[in-house]
C-alpha cells in the first residue's frame, strides 16, 4: 500500500549452499525451530527510534488478530486521553457503522524495548463479540488497524486479498518499521500486535477500491496476506484478487497462488511492486520476519531467507507468478517526461469494452512504482517504439500486452545509477489448461489517482470486464480476428 524501499537498501552478499533445508524439495522443510525468537538474531539495525507517541491526545489501539469470523471475539488494546465511557465504533472503509461499544480507556505505555519484536504489551482494554450478521469484509474500530471478516466456510465467487503485510512492514509504531526511523536503524522483525503510526500521510493504495468494493453486489470473500498460506482459504473461489500494493510474501502464499491458477481459475493482480520481499511469520502469526539481508537471516543461503524473490538462489522468479516485476519496471512518478498512465496499443481487448479506448490514447493513472514484463528491447521515455513481449523468457502459453507506460529503476544513489524500465499492463495464461491472470502492474490502480483519478469510469469499467468475464467464463484475450 505504500512506498517501499528497494535494492539500495540491500547488502548484496554471495549464498553458499545452505544445510539448513532441504533446497532439492519444491516444498523445502523448515525445522520447527528456526522460528524461536532466540533463533531471530538481529531484530534491528540500529539504536535509533522514531520519537514516540503523544497517547495524551490520540486514541491510539490495535487488535489481537488480523483475520475474524461474523460473531468472533475480538479483544481490543487501546491507549489514549482518560476516559471511562470512550465510545468506540465498528466501521467498514466508507464508516458506515456496524457496532458501538463503550470501554474505559487510559493512557498506557509501551511495556517492552523492543515493541517491533514483542508487540506494544498494552493491558487489555476489552473483549467485544462482532456482530453475527456481519458480512465479509475490510473493517476497523476507531484508531485501530484494518482487519478482515472472513468467511472460508462457504464458497464465494471471489477471494480478495488485503495487503496487511505491506501495513504492517510500513507501521513504525514502537519506534520502528522495516523502513524506518532510516535504513541502519531499521527493524528486521514487524510485530503485528501494534498501533498503527506512520500510515497517516503516506501513499494510499487501496481505498478507492474498497470504497467501489462497497457500493458493488458481488459475492465476496475476503482474507488476509496470512490466509493465504493456507490452500482451504481461496480454493472455493472462482476468481482470486491482489489489490493495492501487495510487497511483502510468503513462499507458502505464493505456492497457492500458482496453485489456483493452474487448477484453471483466473487471478487479477491490481497491485504494483507485486511479491517484492520474501517474508516469513512466527508460530503464533503475530510476527512478520523480513531482514531483507541474506547475511543476518537465520535461514540464510536457504530458500526461505527474507530477500528480494528476485534473488537467483531463491529459484522463484516473480515473473513466473505474475509476468512482470518491479526490476522490469521501476518508478513512474520518478520521470518528468511520464505518460502517467498506460499508452494504449491493444485496443480490440474485451478488456476494453465501453471504455472508448483507442489505440494511442492513454489511460490515465500517475504510478508511484510499476511492474515490468521482459522485453525484446528496452525502450527509452519518449520514445514512439511500441515494446514487445519477450516470451521466451517467460515460456506462457498466451501473453498480450494492453498498455505500456515508461519508468526508471533504481537512480538512488544518483542519476547515473539509474536505468530505463517499463509498465505493462498485460493478459496471460501460462499453460493451455491453467486459468488466465490479469495483471495491471501499477501500485495505483486501486488508488484515488486510479479508481477515483481522472480516467475514474474507465478504469472501474475495466475492472468490472474482468470481474464479470472472469465469472461468466468468457474469454479474457482479444479474439484471434478481431
Amino acid at each position: 500500500m505504500l512506498v517501499g524501499c528497494k535494492k539500495s537498501e540491500i547488502i548484496t552478499t554471495t549464498p553458499k549452499p545452505g544445510n539448513t533445508v532441504n533446497t532439492g524439495s519444491t516444498n523445502p522443510d523448515i525445522p520447527p525451530k528456526v522460528y524461536d525468537q532466540s533463533l531471530y538474531s538481529t531484530t534491528e539495525l540500529g539504536p535509533n527510534l522514531i520519537k514516540g507517541t503523544d497517547f495524551s491526545k490520540t486514541l491510539y489501539g490495535y487488535t489481537d488478530k488480523l483475520s475474524y469470523k461474523a460473531g468472533d471475539m475480538i479483544t481490543l488494546y487501546y491507549s489514549g486521553p482518560d476516559n471511562p465511557k470512550q465510545a468506540i465504533h465498528l466501521s467498514d472503509f466508507n464508516g458506515k457503522i456496524y457496532a458501538s461499544y463503550t470501554t474505559s480507556v487510559k493512557v498506557q505505555k509501551v511495556n517492552t524495548e523492543k515493541p517491533w519484536l514483542d508487540g506494544c504489551k498494552f493491558e487489555k482494554t476489552g473483549e467485544f463479540k462482532l456482530p453475527d450478521t456481519l458480512k465479509p469484509g475490510v473493517y476497523r474500530f476507531r484508531g485501530t488497524n484494518y482487519f478482515v471478516i472472513s468467511d472460508t466456510e462457504n464458497p464465494y465467487d471471489i477471494t480478495i486479498v488485503y495487503p496487511t503485510n505491506t501495513d504492517n512492514a510500513y507501521n513504525y509504531g514502537g519506534g520502528k518499521s522495516a523502513y524506518d526511523p532510516d535504513l541502519g536503524n531499521r527493524a528486521t522483525v514487524s510485530s503485528y500486535l501494534r498501533y498503527q503510526d506512520g500510515l497517516v500521510g503516506r501513499k494510499d493504495f487501496t481505498s478507492s477500491f474498497f470504497f467501489w468494493m462497497l457500493t458493488q453486489n458481488y459475492n465476496a470473500n475476503y482474507i488476509t496476506d496470512a490466509d493465504l498460506d493456507d490452500y482451504k482459504n481461496i480454493e472455493k473461489s472462482k476468481l482470486l484478487m491482489i489489490v493495492g500494493h501487495s510487497e511483502y510474501w510468503t513462499r507458502a502464499a505464493r505456492e497457492n497462488v500458482d496453485k489456483f491458477v493452474a487448477s484453471g481459475k483466473n487471478m487479477l493482480v491490481l497491485s504494483g511492486n507485486t511479491m517484492y520481499w520474501q517474508v516469513r511469520y512466527n508460530k503464533k502469526d503475530n510476527l512478520m520476519i523480513c531482514y531483507k539481508d541474506n547475511n543476518l537471516d537465520p535461514l540464510k543461503d536457504t530458500p526461505y531467507s527474507s530477500i528480494l524473490w528476485e534473488t537467483d538462489f531463491l529459484k522463484y522468479p516473480i515473473t513466473s507468478s505474475i509476468g512482470a516485476d518491479f526490476s522490469g519496471g521501476g518508478y513512474g512518478s520518478k520521470l518528468t517526461n511520464r505518460q502517467d498512465g498506460y499508452k494504449i496499443v491493444n485496443d480490440k481487448s474485451p478488456l476494453f469494452e465501453g471504455t472508448g479506448l483507442k489505440n494511442g490514447d492513454i489511460l490515465k493513472i500517475p504510478t508511484v512504482e510499476y511492474d515490468g514484463a521482459p522485453v525484446v528491447k528496452m525502450i527509452k521515455p519518449g520514445s514512439k517504439e511500441i515494446p514487445v513481449i519477450d516470451n521466451s523468457k517467460l515460456k506462457f502459453d498466451k501473453i498480450e500486452l494492453l498498455g505500456y507506460d515508461f519508468a526508471v529503476n533504481g537512480g538512488v544513489e544518483g542519476p547515473e545509477k539509474a536505468t530505463n524500465g517499463l509498465g505493462t499492463f498485460i493478459v496471460f495464461r501460462k499453460t493451455p489448461t491453467s486459468g488466465t491472470v490479469v495483471n495491471t502492474a501499477t501500485t495505483d490502480w486501486c488508488s484515488k489517482r486510479g479508481m477515483a483519478g481522472a480516467d475514474k469510469e474507465k478504469v472501474i469499467r475495466i475492472t468490472k470486464n474482468m470481474i464479470d468475464k472472469s465469472l461468466q467464463g468468457e474469454s479474457l484475450f482479444t479474439p484471434q480476428h478481431a
